[in-house]
């Protein structure tokens, strides 16, 4: 840059929950064409309107720096990840942080990065025209996310065409325990290492679990995470949900009962259930073990571990996931399950109806007694179908 020229400063915000390829592919892109003097990377505390980061910020600035060495930056002093959106300890906009940076660099010439992803709606963030007034858009095209500029804002378009890898997408594999493609090694290592994005509860799962009901629980929270995508559903709320489902799963009459007097939980037709039905206990126990043991507060995620078994007469949209999940997952052999599964993607209400059809009718062919709340949840899906 000649000395005539303003300094440039690159300003990257997102929450990087967790860092992956396609954000490295945006920075390196954005260090060749603009050649900044400083290109900051801000981790967020969190998205306005959406839920805190399941990593900490010291865990996202450490894997940002493990990104960084592993796609080839590691010791390019002009990348600074930097605290301020951190440090205000609630969420921030961005013409906050951009305000920020200009009071820092007062002659500087700002850019604000971005995928093409966010060009579009980027006149409804907050107060844009305030960025405007104070930084140029610096924007990389998504591979899928053709360049859609609306409203003719001025940007700079990098060169080079850019990886679809979402973060959500991202943590919804890391939650069941199984790897999508787009993060480094070394970051995967250290999530890992630290028990990130639910690996230690994974963990901890796998050590109580029979190997069967092990592998039963990560494929429920595989499908119910997919489904959780589609749907609308928290991620997280989902994953905790489904990976705890069946955390009293395999206990014994005698000692559910022992639990149970001891934990003094409620649950409709408890002696019944131990005397003609003892199996149909373990959501309840689990949902208090989940409550108990593993600290879940959420009411959601408790009521859909409750519930997933018998149903119940007022779904939510997480009750659904976990029930249609907890009988479809690809691990099943009944020749419903891939039907449910399938039907899933397209009609949750339906494929939920269904299992709760093949439910009754697997305890009526059996001969088994029906539990009273299988009958409200039945009676309920004629009622809300009339």
């Amino acid at each position: 840059m000649k000395k005539s020229e303003k300094q440039r400063i690159v300003i990257y915000g997102g929450t990087f929950d967790p860092p992956h390829r396609g954000h490295f592919a945006l920075l390196k892109a954005a260090l060749r064409t603009l050649s900044p003097a400083v290109l900051y990377v801000v981790p967020g505390f969190r998205s306005p309107g959406k839920a805190r980061p399941r990593a900490s910020f010291r865990d996202r600035a450490a894997m940002i720096k493990g990104g960084l060495s592993a796609a080839g930056l590691g010791g390019d002093a002009r990348v600074r990840v930097h605290p301020y959106e951190w440090e205000r300890g609630r969420p921030t906009y961005t013409w906050r942080t951009v305000a920020f940076f200009r009071k820092k660099h007062p002659g500087a010439e700002l850019y604000v990065l971005m995928g093409s992803d966010c060009l579009e709606n980027f006149h409804g963030w907050k107060n844009y025209r305030r960025i405007l007034a104070s930084a140029r858009l610096a924007v990389g095209v998504r591979a899928d996310s053709p360049l859609r500029n609306p409203r003719g804002i001025p940007l700079t378009r990098l060169k080079g065409r850019f990886p679809a890898i979402a973060s959500t997408a991202l943590k919804t594999g890391l939650f069941a325990g199984f790897r999508r493609p787009g993060l480094f090694k070394n970051t995967e290592a250290y999530i890992v290492s630290r028990g990130l994005y639910l690996a230690g509860l994974r963990g901890a799962l796998s050590r109580r679990m029979t190997p069967g009901c092990f592998r039963h629980t990560v494929g429920t929270a595989r499908l119910a995470l997919e489904l959780a995508l589609k749907h609308g559903a928290d991620p997280g709320k989902t994953a905790f949900a489904a990976l705890l489902h069946d955390a009293a799963r395999g206990m014994s009459p005698r000692a559910l009962a022992a639990y149970a007097a001891d934990a003094k939980f409620k649950m409709p037709a408890f002696a019944a259930s131990l005397k003609k039905a003892p199996d149909v206990i373990h959501p309840y126990a689990g949902a208090h073990m989940a409550a108990e043991k593993f600290g879940v507060t959420d009411r959601a995620v408790l009521k859909a571990i409750r519930v997933h078994t018998l149903g119940c007469a007022a779904p939510g949209l997480l009750d659904k996931i976990i029930f249609v999940a907890d009988l479809a997952e690809a691990g099943r052999s009944f020749p419903e399950a891939r039907r449910i599964r399938e039907l899933a993607f397209s009609d949750l209400d339906a494929a939920y109806a269904a299992a709760q059809y093949v439910k009754l009718s697997y305890v009526l062919k059996t001969g088994r007694w029906i539990h009273p709340e299988s009958i409200k949840a039945w009676n309920s899906l004629l009622e809300r179908s009339n």
